[in-house]
C-alpha cells in the first residue's frame, strides 16, 4: 500500500473505493496496523506543532463548539495541545477494536454502500465472461476478480482487476476505458489487450493485442505499446520491460491451453496450480530459474505432469496430495 493513500485516508480526503482499500489493508496483518498507528502518529504531531505556531486559544474555543462544551476555558498552548491530542487518540481508539485492528462495522458499511454502486465478478475455478454496460466483453481467467460500476460515469470508464483478464474494449473516443491493476493503470480507447495482475505474482503483465495502449505509473512518463508488445512490470525492482512476443501464445489460456516460452518454473508453477487448483511442492531454490518451454493443450494435470517430465530435466511424484517436484 502507498503512503499516498493512507495519508489521503487519515485527513478524510480518500474515495468511497481507495477507503476501502486502505481498511482492507490494514485488516491483513498486525504489521500493516502498526504502519496506519505510525503515520497517523506522525500526522497528529504536525497538527499539534501547527496548533502551536497559531491561536490556540481560538482553536480550543472552536474545538469546544465542536463538543459541545458550553463552557469555556483560558488554557495554556501545553493544555490546548493535550486536550486536542487525548480527542484525536480518542478517534483513533474508536476506529480500532479490542484487536488492534480496524472495526469491521466501519468496512461493512462501506462494502454494502459500494454493493449499490459496483458489480464484482468473481472466477474461482471457472472462466467467465463480463459483458460491461458499455457493450465491452471481458474473459476472466480462472482465479480472477473484475470490480466496475454499474453505471460508467459521463467522461470515463474505470475497472478494477485482480488477476488475468483478456478485454475486447468498445471503442469510445469521448470516454477513455481505464484497467487498474495493482500499481498501474491501462489507458485505452477501444482495442484488446490482456493483462495479467495477480496479487501474489512479482510481476504485472500487459499485452496489446490490437489497437494501442497507454502504461501509465504514478507520474511517470506514459509508455504506449503496439500490437504483440508485452510490458512487464517487475513489482520490485519497480521497472518496466518491454517484450516482443506471439499475443496468441498469450491469451491461449482462453481455449484452454498454456503456452510457456523460456519461462521460469517459478511461473510455470504458479499457472499449472490456478488452472488445476492443485499445490506443487519444489525440492530446491534453483530448481524454480529452471526455463521451461512447452505446450500443455486442454490436458489432465497427470498427462501435464507426464509431458514436464519427458521434456524437461525434471521428475515428479505425488504426496500426500501435493505434488512434489525434483531434478533428474
Amino acid at each position: 500500500m502507498q503512503e499516498k493513500y493512507i495519508i489521503k485516508y487519515i485527513e478524510g480526503k480518500s474515495t468511497l473505493s481507495e477507503k476501502k482499500k486502505v481498511l482492507e489493508w490494514i485488516r491483513e496483518s498486525e504489521s500493516n496496523q502498526n504502519k496506519f498507528n505510525f503515520l497517523k502518529a506522525k500526522y497528529i504531531g504536525q497538527a499539534l506543532k501547527e496548533i502551536k505556531n497559531n491561536n490556540n486559544e481560538s482553536h480550543y474555543i472552536n474545538f469546544s463548539k465542536k463538543i459541545k462544551n458550553k463552557k469555556r476555558y483560558v488554557l495554556s498552548s501545553v493544555g490546548v495541545a493535550v486536550l486536542f491530542l487525548s480527542v484525536l487518540l480518542f478517534w483513533n481508539y474508536q476506529e480500532i477494536n479490542n484487536n488492534s485492528y480496524v472495526n469491521s462495522k466501519e468496512l461493512i458499511k462501506d462494502k454494502e454502500e459500494e454493493k449499490d454502486l459496483f458489480n464484482e465478478i468473481t472466477s474461482n475455478s471457472n472462466e467467465q465472461e463480463v459483458i460491461l454496460p458499455d457493450g465491452s466483453i471481458i474473459s476472466l481467467n480462472i482465479d480472477s476478480k473484475l470490480i466496475y460500476p454499474k453505471k460508467f460515469k459521463d467522461t470515463i470508464r474505470e475497472v478494477t482487476l485482480i488477476g488475468e483478464a483478456f478485454f475486447d474494449i468498445k471503442r469510445n473516443v469521448n470516454k477513455p476505458f481505464i484497467v487498474n491493476a495493482n500499481e498501474l493503470k491501462i489507458r485505452v480507447l477501444g482495442t484488446s489487450f490482456n493483462v495479467k495482475s495477480y496479487e501474489k505474482d512479482s510481476k504485472i503483465e500487459t499485452t496489446l493485442v490490437t489497437g494501442k495502449v497507454e502504461l501509465i505509473k504514478d507520474k511517470d512518463t506514459p509508455i504506449v505499446l503496439t500490437p504483440s508488445q508485452k510490458a512487464v512490470f517487475n513489482k520490485a525492482e519497480k521497472k518496466m520491460k518491454i517484450e516482443e512476443v506471439n499475443s496468441s501464445d498469450v491469451i491461449a489460456w482462453r481455449e484452454g491451453k498454456l503456452i510457456f516460452n523460456k519461462t521460469s518454473l517459478k511461473d510455470v508453477i504458479k499457472d499449472l496450480e490456478r488452472k488445476y487448483q492443485v499445490q506443487f511442492v519444489v525440492s530446491s531454490e534453483s530448481l524454480l530459474e529452471y526455463e521451461y518451454t512447452g505446450t500443455f493443450d486442454n490436458l489432465k494435470i497427470k498427462e501435464v505432469l507426464d509431458l514436464l517430465s519427458i521434456s524437461s530435466p525434471i521428475k515428479y511424484s505425488i504426496k500426500n496430495e501435493k505434488i512434489i517436484l525434483k531434478m533428474k
